[in-house]
């Protein structure tokens, strides 16, 4: 039986799912209505600027499905506590009810005064996860439990507890695909407690972005042998090679002392010994023929990796740059940003 073609069954089944989400997003559009309160939200407020201390202004407040459903059995109490003239009924819904109110105030109280102090991000390559650092701080005396955080484009994030007068940061993952800078999407700062009722948050409109190296290619040919190396010189007075023959200076050591020829000359001479720069690999643009240009980027990117693992001393040329030879991890940071940031 051929698994690949679909059954009679499943072909009605598919086109009756995607008609029920169709209706199910003209009847709630969720995503369109994010959209316009963020849009509004960011005009009022503006882009944040860190650090900022969380005001009364900047929190919203409104009771979650749980929330909401517990509503809703307080007033069928109401009802048929008043329907069967019940005060004990009608006592308990007043008690949770004012209990369920007091909550709003709790969870406002956990988010005003809590301090916003930086939104950071470490370069990653393309592909990989992007990790954005919100750092929490907390200067009041009070702890404050139950802090989420999460991307706009992202429901789920990380949520920490944070202690009186403590600092914390919060990762929030976000996806990449292409090289280059990566602005962090509005991010919601939130919590539920203490009883999960309500739902209070902030938006926050940070300008911080995270650097996106291009993708190392997997098959690459090998490092380019070629280079001018370190000015093309080597070091003089030291190391183990012999590069010439010198007049006896004092201070000499013995073991350098050519006696060979000092005794066919009837003079003292000294060997001189150099040790050799290695050739710098030229990681060159233009050598990468037959490829397109994202193409060659992933290979000098694998190229630069290769080298700095290897230690040794390499340049990066491109068309609009060029990254002078050396080696370590500046070098390595200065070849992958430029490449990550190449625009022909």
């Amino acid at each position: 039986m051929d698994t690949g073609t679909a059954t009679p069954a499943a072909q009605l089944k598919q086109p009756r799912t995607s008609a029920l989400r169709r209706v199910s997003a003209r009847l709630w559009p969720g995503a369109a209505l994010r959209e316009k309160i963020l849009v509004r939200v960011k005009r009022r407020n503006g882009d944040t600027t860190l650090p900022l201390t969380l005001v009364y202004r900047q929190i919203f407040i409104l009771p979650t499905v749980f929330g909401t459903g517990f509503a809703l059995m307080l007033v069928m109490t109401a009802l048929g506590g008043l329907n069967f003239n019940n005060n004990l009924a009608l006592l308990l819904v007043f008690i949770t009810g004012a209990a369920a109110q007091l909550t709003t105030h709790i969870a406002y109280r956990n988010l005003v005064g809590l301090e916003i102090q930086a939104v950071s991000a470490e370069p990653v390559f393309a592909g990989e996860t992007a990790c954005f650092k919100l750092h929490l701080a907390n200067p009041t005396e009070r702890p404050r439990y139950s802090l989420a955080g999460s991307l706009a484009i992202n429901q789920h994030g990380d949520c920490i507890d944070l202690p009186a007068g403590s600092q914390c940061a919060m990762r929030l993952a976000m996806p990449t695909k292409a090289r280059g800078w990566l602005n962090v999407p509005p991010l919601r700062l939130e919590t539920r407690y203490p009883l999960g009722l309500f739902r209070a948050w902030s938006w926050l409109f940070p300008t911080a972005r995270c650097l996106v190296y291009p993708q190392p290619a997997r098959d690459v040919p090998p490092l380019p042998t070629i280079g001018d190396g370190d000015r093309g010189e080597a070091r003089k007075g030291d190391g183990d090679q012999v590069s010439g023959l010198r007049n006896y200076r004092p201070g000499d050591s013995l073991k350098h002392i050519a006696w060979r020829t000092s005794a066919r000359h009837d003079q003292l001479y000294s060997r001189e010994l150099e040790s050799p720069r290695d050739a710098a690999c030229v990681l060159d643009f233009r050598t990468l023929d037959g490829m397109s240009t994202e193409q060659r980027l992933s290979v000098l990117t694998a190229w630069v990796l290769r080298a700095e693992h290897r230690q040794l001393v390499y340049s990066l040329v491109l068309p609009d740059r060029r990254v002078e030879p050396s080696s370590g991890a500046a070098q390595r940071a200065a070849c992958l940003e430029a490449l990550a940031l190449f625009a022909l």
